[in-house]
This record gives structure tokens, C-alpha cells and sequence, in this order.
């Protein structure tokens, strides 16, 4: 079984981010979240993304061995 990734652009400064896709409605609005470290005891780093960015992993990697 392939693991399911997602990335996406954070908000702030525009660093890849790679994990797993969440979304959050507030109050009507939807924010695509990626969920990307376990920081131990159930907590996770998650970081709002731009919604354009978001894609996921194709399970390939590049010749140099990087994600597609």
C-alpha cells in the first residue's frame, strides 16, 4: 500500500510543506491545512496553505531521487 501524501505552499513565507491533507471549516470557510509532524502525544505542526498549491504525490520520484 502507497502512502498518501499531499504539499502545498505555506501562507506566510511560501515554503513547501509535505504531509498529510486536512481541511478546516470555520464559520463557512474551508482552509486546506497539511498536516505534517507529530510532535508526540497526538500533536501535530499543521500549516494553512495556499489553496493552488495544494497536490499530491504521484508515488515517483525524479532521477535524483526526489518526489514527484
Amino acid at each position: 500500500m502507497r502512502e498518501i501524501l499531499f504539499r502545498g505552499k505555506r501562507i506566510d513565507n511560501g515554503e513547501w510543506i509535505y504531509g498529510t491533507l486536512i481541511q478546516r471549516n470555520i464559520w463557512g470557510a474551508v482552509f486546506p491545512i497539511i498536516r505534517a509532524e507529530d510532535i508526540g502525544y497526538g500533536n501535530f505542526k499543521e500549516w494553512e496553505v495556499i489553496p493552488e498549491t495544494v497536490g499530491q504525490y504521484t508515488g515517483l520520484k525524479d532521477k535524483n531521487g526526489i518526489k514527484i
